[in-house]
């Protein structure tokens, strides 16, 4: 074959691929028939797919955990959620976050006040490295009272409160974290890969 012909084929295959990726666009899903659409970097822990919404009907984006025994559900994006951001770029986005926030040993998930901004509550994430006193934002609530944040909190780790995405403790049991509004926090620590319960360890992948 001619060195044309080469550069030819080549060249289509470049355009073959960028097709592709202009097709998947900016928010990074493939969608193919009969195929669940994923967002691409499934390597990592956090992820996002599309899961059944047991609550509405049809389905929501909801962030993914991959765990040594496999993927378990963590956090939908469900229509309580403030932003502009559309359910599959927030859900990105808040992958994004968790998988940095791991690496400072990802222990809880709590909602917290926003001193910046009055009758504003966050979705945030407790860490060993951030301690007691910190809680880094995970996700924006829309402006309401303690009662709306605690629902929101509530909507979205449904998976986790309710023993769907638990994870098998030792000798079978299911471990269901506590979460109330007097105490308003999620103990992820059952739920995590044994690498991720290491505080700040730089060896986390």
């Amino acid at each position: 074959m001619s060195n044309s012909g080469k550069f030819f084929n080549v060249a289509n295959l470049t355009i073959g691929v960028l097709g592709l990726l202009a097709a998947v666009g900016g928010a990074g899903i493939a969608v193919v028939q009969g195929w669940t659409p994923l967002l691409i970097g499934q390597n990592a822990r956090f992820s996002c797919q599309l899961q059944p919404d047991t609550q509405r009907g049809g389905e929501v984006w909801t962030v993914m955990y991959r765990h040594d025994k496999g993927q378990q559900p963590w956090l939908k994006m469900v229509t309580t959620l403030g932003g502009d951001y559309t359910p599959v770029r927030r859900c990105q986005i808040i992958s994004e976050s968790l998988n940095g926030y791991r690496k400072d040993g990802l222990i809880r998930l709590a909602y917290r006040d926003e001193p910046k901004t009055p009758n504003q509550y966050v979705i945030c994430a407790k860490t060993k490295l951030s301690g007691d006193e910190g809680c880094p934002l995970v996700l924006t609530l829309k402006p309401g009272s303690e009662t709306e944040a605690y629902q929101a909190m509530r909507d979205m780790t449904e998976n986790l409160l309710n023993g769907t995405g638990v994870y098998q403790g030792g000798g079978g049991k299911q471990v269901v974290p506590k979460f109330s509004p007097s105490s308003p926090e999620i103990d992820l620590t059952p739920f995590l890969a044994e690498e991720d319960r290491i505080a700040g360890s730089n060896s986390a992948k």
